[in-house]
């Protein structure tokens, strides 16, 4: 049922409404004004408003887009009482409400038409759920439960442009696990996707929760390191490291190589660098030779962990 918000004056009318929809299950505030509309309007939240055009203290359009101003709803249904026997200016009143209905009125059909707008929100409200889930879905890796590229690329530019403006440093982590195609044609795919899974795993335990781990490639994965400069992100690359040479997954050891860049930096000048630096620092590290690091700078540096 829904919290419906009354904005008229005391009448037998309103009464009447009032007490119809507060049968149907509904619960029902009564304000005489806009002031008083606005204050319960705040404290509790309502799914639909009726609000008097004469209403005191605040007239009734101004208070119906004041109303819809201050909800974080996406269909926030306004019926709006008025007076105008001109229909012309109760139809440029729908340009801020969704019904007017001209006074005096019955209230079975107010309700009525309460209950048509309630349907309506209703859908709206499962339509825009509907769609938030799907984009998570399209946003989400279905096989090690990270976010997927699309969603990196999304959180790089928040991050880059965050960084820009409080000149705070930025690093991005490729990393790029070795040997899976050889272990998908010996061992099968189901293999290859325990191994890439695992790593997923280890990546995220062994990096900080405000940093973002997600799925880069087949194979690879990234991870954006929010207000880490080169130092940290070389602790970051070896506490990986450390984690995947103590570990095994179907009695092998996984192997990965890693491509690491940095903000600010030379030759950055937007998000899409920072990626393109990275790809080709990973690049480097792989021809260099599996479980090599390279981190790009002025020019690519490369290490082996020990």
């Amino acid at each position: 049922m829904a919290a419906i918000l009354i904005v008229e004056p005391p009448s037998p009318e309103r009464d009447a409404l009032a007490a119809q929809l507060s049968g149907a299950g509904h619960t029902v505030s009564l304000a005489t004004n806009g002031e008083d509309a606005l204050a319960l309007w705040r404290k509790s939240r309502h799914d639909l408003a009726l609000v008097d055009e004469r209403a005191p203290r605040r007239p009734g359009l101004e208070l119906a887009a004041r109303l819809k101003s201050e909800t974080d709803q996406s269909f926030t249904p306004v019926m709006l009482v008025s007076d105008r026997a001109d229909v012309s200016a109760r139809v440029l009143a729908l340009a801020t409400v969704e019904d007017v209905i001209a006074r005096p009125y019955a209230p079975a059909e107010v309700a009525a038409r309460i209950e048509a707008l309630l349907r309506t929100r209703r859908l709206v409200d499962a339509l825009r759920v509907a769609r938030a889930e799907s984009e998570a879905r399209a946003l989400d890796d279905p096989l090690t439960g990270l976010r997927n590229r699309l969603f990196l690329i999304e959180r790089l530019h928040e991050e880059w442009k965050r960084s820009a403006r409080y000149n705070e440093p930025l690093s991005l982590l490729l990393i790029a696990v070795e040997g899976m195609a050889e272990l998908k044609a010996r061992r099968g795919a189901e293999a290859a996707d325990r191994v890439l899974t695992f790593v997923a795993g280890q990546t995220v335990a062994s990096l900080r929760q405000i940093d973002l781990v997600t799925r880069h490639a087949d194979a690879e994965l990234a991870a954006l390191l929010p207000n880490t400069h080169f130092a940290g992100s070389v602790v970051c690359a070896e506490r990986l490291h450390r984690a995947l040479r103590s570990a095994a997954v179907d009695g092998a050891t996984p192997v990965v190589s890693m491509g690491v860049a940095f903000y600010p930096g030379k030759d950055l000048s937007e998000p899409n660098d920072l990626l393109r630096m990275a790809v080709r620092a990973l690049q480097r590290a792989r021809q260099d030779g599996p479980g090599s690091i390279c981190l790009y700078q002025h020019q690519g540096y490369l290490f082996r962990p020990e």
